[in-house]
């Protein structure tokens, strides 16, 4: 380590306004630059952040996010309390054949690294997960499903289950086109592209628009599995803020300005993980702001018939006139994950192309599954079962909720408005990892909160799915949850 300062010998560093790259990834990719070319060299520490943003005419966000990214890296370290130094990653030792392969999962084992492994070992006998989300098997039409997969095998002819197009059945195509026009969207069957779920529609969304280390705008906390889907491409985040209505619109507006990013990824109803929907009059606004800024928006439907105070508000992509928000749903949650069926849609220019990575991916999706689940959709059993999963995970949100608010007077406890999951912040003095413990020491295990932002970094907060729990077992789990943070917080 040379300990010297390199503030001297990046005076010449310069911005260019016209260069369509977010300031912060420019100034990231330039000091990366100069440290594969030996300017600047290990252990050298990189200018103070307020100066240099302050010399550069630039936010000292600009210069925090650079940083980030330089550590993410591995171009530089971070020393609590004494600055950000450059650090070189260690040398590779692959053959040169190994280092042409992809590493398609390494962001996302990042992204969850330990947490998994964490909830393998403390998930002991006895203990209670509310760490899944899952939904509850109680609600799986099994014996309406069985009937129409009967029904398939028996009617279709055989050649239904020949090879097959790649966008998906033209039955189920139209009947999910169908919903979508009784919310607003202008949808045909032409604009769905039937997928295995909604985690491989988003990734042919990342695989069509995502280039190397481009930018995406995401709401905080986020999905974690679809921003896993990301990192796998490499970008890079800004976050948007929200308050207890949502997504804050001047900070959409923020960010679409100042970073541009290539998409902005939203869920806006059943938001996983904290459960809440995006008021209409903030969609509208957001999708001006995209059309404007020249943002994609992939917006995640998945759960929105689980709204349990009136009708939900129309999609984003109701308010879309140029084909710049691309909508994807998951049925895992809303018939049973085993089905393994959800879809894309989108208009113009950009269905081709996410039709062309689908076919890459896996030519198409079980026919099977489409016909079986075209008739269930189509027929009375249907809005059956959505009204029946709905009442139970309402009275099993409502009890959840109650015992938080009695067990945790402390707790800001927001009533999840649709959706299996809930958003519970700590106070400042109990770390994730410390409620993560003690939590299982207790014999509950729960969902960390860093995996679900974007940048990994946050405060401290815990994710809690109480969809597959009846109401003992939540009460339960409710107390050793708080006899867990009572000690931790001892």
């Amino acid at each position: 380590m040379t300990g010297r300062d390199a503030t001297a010998s990046l005076a010449d560093v310069a911005l260019d306004p016209r260069d369509k790259r977010p300031l912060y990834v420019q100034l990231s990719d330039e000091l990366a630059a100069r440290i594969e070319r030996g300017a600047l060299v290990e252990g050298e520490r990189l200018p103070g952040m307020r100066d240099f943003a302050a010399r550069l005419g630039i936010a000292l966000v600009t210069v925090s996010q650079a940083y980030d990214s330089l550590v993410a890296r591995g171009r530089a370290i971070t020393r609590v309390g004494k600055g950000t130094y450059v650090a070189r990653p260690p040398a590779r030792t692959e053959p040169f054949a190994r280092r042409w392969e992809p590493d398609i999962g390494g962001f996302t084992r990042a992204r969850m690294d330990g947490v998994l492994d964490r909830l393998s070992r403390a998930n002991v006998e006895g203990a209670i997960s509310l760490a899944t989300g899952h939904p509850a098997p109680q609600t799986f039409p099994m014996q309406e499903f069985a009937r129409c997969m009967q029904r398939t095998l028996a009617d279709d002819p055989a050649e239904m289950m020949q090879y097959a197009s790649g966008n998906g059945d033209a039955d189920l195509r139209e009947t999910l086109a169908k919903q979508l026009r009784a919310r607003g969207v202008p949808a045909s069957g032409d604009d769905i592209v039937v997928c295995s779920g909604a985690q491989q529609a988003a990734d042919i969304v990342a695989t069509t628009l995502l280039e190397t280390r481009a930018v995406v705008a995401a709401e905080s906390p986020s999905y974690a599995p679809t921003l896993g889907i990301f990192d796998a491409r490499g970008s890079t985040y800004v976050e948007i803020a929200a308050d207890a209505g949502g997504i804050r619109v001047d900070d959409v507006e923020r960010v679409f300005a100042e970073y541009r990013p290539r998409l902005f990824y939203v869920n806006p109803f059943a938001q996983n993980p904290t459960g809440a929907i995006l008021p209409e009059r903030r969609a509208k606004a957001i999708v001006e702001l995209a059309r404007r800024y020249d943002v994609v928006i992939l917006e995640d439907q998945t759960g929105w018939v689980f709204t349990y105070d009136g009708e939900p508000p129309a999609p984003l992509a109701a308010h879309d006139v140029d084909g710049r928000v691309v909508l994807i749903e998951s049925l895992s949650k809303t018939v049973f994950p085993a089905l393994r069926v959800g879809y894309v849609f989108a208009r113009g220019s950009l269905r081709a192309p996410l039709e062309s990575a689908k076919m890459r991916a896996d030519s198409f999706t079980s026919t099977l599954s489409q016909r079986a689940l075209w008739r269930f959709m189509e027929s009375p059993a249907y809005p059956k079962h959505l009204r029946a999963a709905r009442a139970l995970y309402r009275a099993r949100r409502d009890v959840f909720v109650d015992a938080l608010q009695i067990a945790l007077p402390w707790a800001h406890v927001a009533v999840p408005a649709a959706g299996t999951t809930l958003w519970l912040p700590l106070p400042a003095r109990i770390s994730t990892q410390a409620a993560f413990d003690a939590c299982a020491r207790e014999g509950v295990l729960v969902m960390p909160a860093d995996p679900w932002y974007p940048t990994r970094n946050g405060p401290a907060a815990l994710r809690l799915g109480f969809g597959d729990l009846d109401d003992e077992t939540m009460r339960d789990a409710v107390a050793r949850l708080a006899r867990a943070l009572q000690r931790v917080s001892m």
